[in-house]
């Protein structure tokens, strides 16, 4: 199959060949030894315990939150039910990269670690599916499914809070703890 190819103006290749130029400078500069590994697999530049205190946790608690309110979502709650479920279910996958924390290589090559990472993304995408469907009963089942993994793993790979002096932070979105 032939594509069709359209003339193209000087001034717009000469911008396209600047921009080009520009953004590879700029990623010139950039360590890809923080983005790839030497066998070109992703690595991930923070630790397993800072993408759990902010990315998480913050998400949990919003969904936990919800449900302690007891009382009928609206819709924009459930969007941000959506959202945060959205994100710990691209967590969990993440969560068995590693990172660069003193204990992340050992618990991403546990087989315990990574059915505690799916069994997370599996209670996010209930609650996801709930939060689409308006589900107050899977959202409960969700919550309570997500608390019960979180708990879990953290006695089995984390029973002393803190670790590497990243606290959980309730003040750094107006939304969290909102119900408290």
């Amino acid at each position: 199959m032939k594509l069709p190819i359209k003339k193209l103006h000087p001034k717009r290749v000469l911008h396209a060949m600047l921009g080009t130029l520009i953004l590879a400078a700029g990623f010139s500069t950039i360590n890809t030894d923080l983005v790839l590994a030497a066998n070109n697999e992703a690595t991930v530049p923070v630790s397993i315990n800072a993408l759990m205190v902010t990315m998480v946790d913050h998400s949990a608690h919003h969904i936990w939150d919800f449900q302690a309110q007891e009382s009928a979502l609206t819709d924009e709650q459930w969007q941000v039910v959506e959202y945060f479920g959205i994100q710990l279910a691209g967590a969990g996958p993440l969560l068995t990269l590693g990172g660069n924390g003193p204990q992340d290589n050992a618990w991403a090559s546990s087989e315990v670690w990574f059915n505690y990472s799916q069994a997370m993304s599996n209670a996010a995408m209930l609650a996801v599916d709930a939060a689409k469907n308006k589900n107050t009963d899977l959202f409960y089942s969700a919550s309570d499914a997500l608390l019960v993994t979180c708990v879990g793993c953290h006695s089995s790979f984390k029973p002393e809070s803190p670790t590497e002096g990243i606290l959980h932070n309730p003040e750094y979105d107006h939304l969290y703890h909102l119900f408290q």
